[in-house]
């Protein structure tokens, strides 16, 4: 999931289990060995030892092909990446989470269905893991059904509320959005920029002040490619 210098030649690397969750090992040497950096993305047969928060790995063997080569796709990666780092507890077991890393990382590198789709269809189902799931398909009182010409505004803790007018801000939008997320992988072209607007605006409430990393990666693409 990441990967940190650590003294000369070795590095502190971040990686998820299913068994125990997210763990942080030393990988002693790998600075020095080629291609280590293709560590990200690949699933790995790994063994550890040691006690405590760090462990050190004692044996990395990849079981399968790289799923992301392309630097795009990879930025989008490292991005799922951090939201996992950021928001799931070390060594808290979760074949859930791992389940849904593994197939959304496998269905980034097939390149079937749309990006945008895969990124919220990831956000929503993180968040619900995570204990922080989102109420789409009602009202905050869980009984008056989302209409999807109406407007909302989003409470985080107890969810949607119909409101007189539109606005700007993040929690305020159209019951069509909070529809379209209850099926993020068929939403439509025209619900991806109001849905990627709520999702970021839900994501960094969470997340608190510090920014992602690589929506600064890829925000600098993007402002430095030509008109």
């Amino acid at each position: 999931m990441h990967a940190r210098p650590y003294r000369e030649s070795s590095q502190i690397v971040d990686m998820l289990t299913p068994d125990h969750g997210l763990i942080a090992a030393v990988h002693r040497g790998s600075r020095k060995q080629r291609g280590s950096t293709r560590l990200l993305f690949t699933p790995l047969l790994i063994s550890w030892s040691g006690n405590g928060e760090l462990f050190t790995l004692t044996h990395v063997e990849s079981e399968g092909a790289r799923h992301l080569d392309s630097p795009g796709i990879s930025i989008v990666g490292m991005y799922l990446n951090e939201l996992v780092l950021r928001l799931t507890p070390k060594l808290s077991p979760s074949q859930d989470i791992f389940d849904l890393y593994r197939n959304v990382v496998m269905a980034l590198g097939e390149n079937e269905i749309p990006c945008e789709n895969l990124l919220r269809l990831f956000e929503i189902k993180l968040l619900e893991m995570t204990g922080h799931g989102l109420l789409l398909d009602c009202e905050a009182d869980h009984e008056t059904e989302i209409q999807p010409h109406a407007v909302y505004r989003y409470d985080v803790e107890s969810g949607p509320v119909q409101v007189d007018r539109s606005g700007s801000a993040w929690n305020i939008l159209h019951g069509a959005t909070l529809i379209a997320l209850q099926s993020p992988l068929s939403m439509k072209h025209e619900s991806r920029s109001a849905a990627k607007k709520f999702m970021r605006g839900m994501i960094d409430l969470h997340l608190g002040h510090r920014p992602l990393r690589s929506r600064e990666i890829l925000q600098f693409i993007r402002t430095a490619q030509p008109d």
